[in-house]
């Protein structure tokens, strides 16, 4: 390392620990107020993924649990470089008319009374044939379950001034109030880590996406590239004007497809912990003969008993997803996360 990469290095830091002074507990910028188009959010539909959400709680009248299990089956029909060193390029088009380095997301809201006891408002499943930055690190094809806690309305008011020619967001130019947003990420005193974010969390200053918020995530169990393959899922979280707007498991292509069952599950403590509901456990798991993942966070609901009944009336539940449950299969490959 020269004294201009440790330079770098330290002005870098630097820059990383101002942004995160601020530490506030939620966000004063989104109120369920709509500032932009809703059709910037993707398609409103998991169709093509044969999706649907299976909800429980436990049976306490006081203190319970929730556990909410997301379903998709990947679409083959989904675009795939054929040869990454060409296609991965900006400009080159894919089958489905558009860039392969083009944002493929697919969202649907969740009935009223899992957004009470869970804060998730709704789900999208974001496919990357080519990956995404950081490079040598998540640029192979892969998904990303984003599981907003805010509302599509809410995500069209986070807009920013963009780094030319990327879809990111200028860390050192922000001329309004959202953009500035995205690099107000509250911190604990007098450590500085992220608050509502497991120990190690580092926020990606260049990793602010427009509509989307910013992504954290533990640097060290980051895949790297060139030396091993992307094989398990891995934790991301999304902040926006100090507050946390995604929990998104993130995982490759590979783990949710083939003949093989695969496994993983891990256990969160958070620091700073000040939003009860978030998952105290995800798991994600692949059945080889169904061809069907399931995507399982539990935490702690904030409706129990009698008050969870009364807000999951018959009224409420005409508005419930379809629910079903993969078949189980013979192959099973466990992966523990802790």
């Amino acid at each position: 390392e020269t004294w201009i990469d440790g330079m770098f290095h330290f002005i870098s830091q630097v820059a990383l620990s101002t942004l995160l002074l601020i530490s506030v507990s939620s966000s004063q910028i989104l109120n369920n107020d709509q500032c932009g188009t809703i059709e910037g959010l993707g398609t409103n539909s998991w169709e093509r993924f044969d999706a649907a959400i299976k909800f429980d709680i436990t049976d306490d009248e006081t203190d319970c649990n929730y556990s909410l299990n997301f379903m998709f089956k990947h679409d083959d029909t989904l675009p795939l470089p054929l040869n990454p060193a060409v296609d991965c390029q900006p400009g080159a088009i894919a089958d489905d008319g558009l860039p392969y380095l083009g944002f493929r997301w697919y969202y649907e809201s969740l009935p009223d009374y899992v957004k009470k006891a869970t804060l998730v408002n709704h789900i999208s499943l974001d496919f990357s044939p080519c990956g995404h930055p950081p490079a040598d690190v998540f640029t192979v094809p892969h998904y990303d379950a984003h599981i907003y806690l805010v509302s599509p309305n809410d995500r069209t008011c986070m807009t920013c001034d963009m780094i030319p020619f990327t879809p990111v967001c200028d860390p050192e130019n922000q001329s309004t109030m959202e953009g500035r947003a995205f690099f107000n990420a509250a911190s604990v005193q007098p450590t500085g880590a992220l608050s509502n974010m497991p120990a190690g969390f580092e926020n990606g200053l260049f990793d602010n996406v427009p509509l989307m918020g910013g992504h954290s995530w533990n640097f060290a169990k980051q895949p790297d590239l060139k030396t091993e393959n992307w094989n398990t899922p891995l934790l991301v979280m999304g902040s926006y004007d100090g507050t946390i707007v995604t929990f998104e498991p993130m995982f490759p292509l590979s783990f949710v497809t083939g003949d093989e069952d695969k496994h993983y599950t891990e256990n969160i403590e958070y620091i700073g912990h000040t939003m009860e509901q978030l998952p105290m456990t995800y798991t994600v798991s692949y059945d080889g003969t169904t061809h069907f993942t399931s995507i399982i966070i539990e935490g702690k609901s904030a409706l129990c008993g009698k008050e969870f009944n009364d807000v999951k009336s018959p009224k409420a539940s005409k508005s419930k997803k379809r629910e079903k449950s993969p078949k189980s299969g013979k192959k099973n490959k466990t992966i523990n996360g802790n």
